[in-house]
């Protein structure tokens, strides 16, 4: 008598320094840094953010609406054009193979797949067209006539407003959340991970390698 398939499990993967092993905001800003499109002193800032982000001591919610700002005006299409050169030059080489084994793994299973992410979705897209998933949560910037208008389309997906997004992405596909997969590898996800069935923890930050230490939940060193 043949064992029953599993049934398919909703999975939920974070992009930066979980899929990609950088932090794909600080590859676009150094980018526009070689273009000419920023100075020192912007890099700097972008630089120091980033770090902030990592330790979770930043506020997310105020740094995307105040990223969306500076970005008023911009033409989307040339947003793209210069993701599309980010992820062609650094982007793809720095795919983590344990995690794109991972994936591939719940792909074959029949798992519906997700890339879950803080990020805007330029460099996300590419990313989820390159490892063929078909859905992706991200912090979406509103866009008028081809224009960034300078506001966000919703809340950024980050923290608890990414729980949010989860759970309705979950109601969607028919799936209850706590039954889900979830990989990241930072503290600000924490109050999705305490909701999954399978949190794992992704070359955390210190914060959450302490919280998945004491917890028990699987730790990839990725």
């Amino acid at each position: 008598m043949e064992t029953p398939k599993p049934a398919p499990a909703l999975v939920f993967f974070d992009m930066d320094d979980t899929l990609v092993r950088r932090n794909t905001a600080t590859l676009y800003f150094q980018e526009q840094y070689r273009a000419g499109m920023v100075g020192r002193r912007q890099l700097a800032r972008v630089a120091w953010s980033m770090a902030a982000y990592r330790l979770d001591l930043v506020d997310m919610e105020a740094l995307s609406r105040t990223a969306a700002q500076q970005a008023a005006g911009t033409l989307e299409a040339d947003v793209h054009a210069l993701c599309v050169r980010v992820f062609e030059r650094q982007v793809r080489g720095l795919i983590c193979p344990h995690a794109r084994a991972a994936l591939r793994e719940h792909q074959r299973a029949g798992d519906c797949v997700a890339i879950l992410t803080a990020s805007t979705p330029y460099i996300a897209r590419l990313l989820a067209a390159e490892l063929g998933v078909a859905h992706l949560l991200a912090t979406d910037l509103e866009v008028a006539d081809g224009r960034f208008t300078g506001r966000l389309a919703r809340e950024a997906c980050f923290g608890v407003a990414k729980l949010r997004r989860a759970k309705e992405f979950a109601q969607a596909q028919g799936f209850d959340l706590s039954s889900a997969w979830f990989y990241t590898d930072s503290h600000s996800d924490l109050p999705l991970l305490e909701q999954v069935a399978h949190p794992c923890v992704v070359r955390p930050d210190p914060r959450l390698r302490w919280v998945a230490w004491r917890r028990g939940w699987t730790i990839l060193p990725w």
